[in-house]
Formats: structure tokens, sequence, C-alpha cells
């Protein structure tokens, strides 16, 4: 599934998507045991001069009708635009019975917390109306739909799901679906170091249960308070995308000034140098830096001579005059929205 930048995936989880919660004994999902994977897809307009892509895979492992489940996903968010940002996202969590794992690769370590209190299974069709039937995958599955969602269920278990809010869309639909197989099928977890954490425990799932229907609440209002039409567009939208862009923005603020700082050292570095090797030494870090902002294409030199060093520097030279008139514009921004128009 797209949790991607970890704060749309929060949300899309407070609404009901995720099977991660403490359980009580009785069945999760109506089937013993399956494997399903997952095309995740989405994006939209941040702002007016950058926009956003979501791609990704996920692959959902359970059995013991869901008391014990695996999730893992792997995904990137690309900002396209005035600001070019990508950024990878690799999310694993394994539940049993008795506690959930949830892999931190960041830090490579293993959170593990125990499972001290029984709910019930979650409300996966909260704020939701039925609205027919749809095969995905080959399976036929209830159809939900409610403000800014779209489900449809197999047996308790979510085969598609549709996020869609101030123009921004998130789209998980599984791509193949196994039921009832051999219970000697697993995903393991990386040999990360556990660290056991007893944070949120008992009430983790009270409050993501509050936070979902507040969430739901909140997406009612966006498209039924008519009134409040310009407010919608101009305040909740802002709050919106500066909500979901907080990560992006706090790279891109460290990283623009890195790289006009990496473009002047590769300047210099170039202007002395005869062969192909020496230059894409020069280049390395320059160019790592592109990618960590989205920019796809490299500048690996293959052939090196006057020509070809003159069209480069010019090029880079051209790049440094650009972040300049721009990086105090930078250093003041406080959000996406003023980074964006910064580097329009």
């Amino acid at each position: 599934m797209l949790k991607f930048t970890k704060t749309i995936f929060l949300a899309i989880s407070l609404v009901g998507v995720s099977s991660l919660s403490a359980k009580e004994s009785n069945h999760i999902f109506e089937k013993e045991s399956g494997f399903i994977s997952y095309d995740i897809s989405g994006g939209g307009v941040i702002t007016a001069e950058t926009n956003l892509s979501i791609s990704g895979k996920e692959k959902l492992y359970f059995k013991e009708w869901g008391l014990e489940s695996i999730e893992k996903e792997y995904g990137e968010i690309l900002t396209t635009g005035a600001i070019k940002h990508k950024q990878v996202v690799k999310r694993l969590v394994k539940e049993t019975k008795e506690d959930i794992t949830t892999v931190d690769y960041k830090t490579k370590k293993l959170l593990k917390r125990k499972i001290t209190s029984k709910n019930k299974k979650p409300n996966q069709t909260s704020c939701l109306a039925y609205t027919g039937k749809e095969i995905v995958a080959g399976v036929e599955c209830d159809a939900f739909e409610g403000v800014g969602v779209k489900k449809c269920i197999y047996k308790d278990i979510v085969l598609k799901l549709e996020f869609h809010i101030q123009n921004i869309s998130y789209i998980k639909v599984a791509s193949s679906i196994e039921f009832d197989i051999n219970d000697t099928q697993d995903i393991s977890l990386p040999e990360y170091p556990i660290h056991e954490f007893s944070l949120f425990k008992d009430n983790l799932s009270t409050k993501n249960s509050t936070k979902a229907q507040n969430f739901c609440d909140i997406l009612k209002k966006l498209t039924e308070d008519k009134n409040q039409a310009d407010n919608i567009e101009n305040q909740d939208r802002v709050d919106f995308i500066k909500y979901i862009t907080k990560d992006i923005y706090r790279k891109q603020k460290k990283l623009l000034p890195k790289l006009l700082l990496s473009m002047k050292k590769t300047r210099e570095c170039l202007q002395t140098k005869e062969d192909p090797l020496s230059a894409n030494i020069c280049i390395e870090d320059f160019n790592s830096l592109k990618s960590n902002l989205g920019t796809k294409e490299g500048d690996y030199i293959i052939f090196w001579d006057e020509k070809r060093k003159s069209t480069l520097l010019d090029k880079i030279e051209e790049q440094i005059l650009y972040l300049e008139s721009r990086i105090s514009c930078v250093n003041r921004s406080q959000n996406i929205i003023d980074l964006s128009s910064c580097m329009k």
C-alpha cells in the first residue's frame, strides 16, 4: 500500500485501511490464510508549480484467519516541477497473537510491542455506504464509498482502496490473490536487533479509532459545508498540503544549500581536469545530491575534451546562478508552498 510519505499513509491507515491493531480471539478475516500483492499509484497537484506522484508495491501475508499477518511495502514518492524530490519508502510490519513488530530501516532496529489487551477488529466500512459489486484480480468484492474514500472488500479483506482529498489521490489495487495457501509461506524480517517498548500500548487502538472518526468528520466537512467553499480551498487545502509534505520540505531546505555548495566545488574541480576519469570523480557528489532531489538524468562523462568541458561548465554555471538567486528565499521559506514559489 502507499503509506508512502509517511503522513499520507498514516492518514489513510486511520480511515480503517490497516488490519494491524490489537485483536480479540475471533477471526479478523473470513479466510483462513492468504497472500495478496497490491499495486500502488497516486499523486496530484501540490502547488501551482509542483506535482506529486506515488508508486509502489505491497504484499500482505496472513494466516490463522488474520490473527497473524505481515505487511511489506516498498514505494517511491516523486515531486516534479519547481521542486524536484525523490523519496524511497519501505515499511514492514509483522503481527502475531502476542505482539506487533515494526521494522525501523533508518535505525536498523526491530521495534516490538506486546499486545496487552484484546479489542474488536476494525470496522472496515466506517463512514462508507455500500454501492454494489466489483471484480478485483478475479475476485468479486463488495464496493463501498464515502467522502474521499472508496473500498472493495472481500471476506473483510480490502482488495481495492482509493483515497481522494484536496486533489491528492492514493490508489491501492490487488494484482494477484491466493487464498488457503501453504502455511510454510512467509516473509522474513531483517536480522536487526530487537528493541522492545511499551509506549502507546493498551490505548493505541482506541486513539486510532478516535482519530479515524475525526478524519471522516473532516472529510465530510470539506465537501458538505458549501457555505465554507472559499475557506476550504484557501485554508483547509493549504493545511493539508503543508501536513503531507513536511518531510519533503525539511529535506529540500537542507539539500538545496548543499547542492549550491557542491556545484561550486564541482565547477572548480572540473576546470583543471583533462581526462574523463578525473572529471567523473569531480561530479560524483553533485550527481548524488541531484539524485536525492529527484533528478534522474546523469552527467556521467564518457568523452572529455575542451568542447565537452566548456559545455558542462556553462551548464553548471547557469545552475549556480539560478540557485544563488533563490537561496535567500529558500532560507526564509516556512513550508512547501513557500519553497515551491521560491523555486519557480
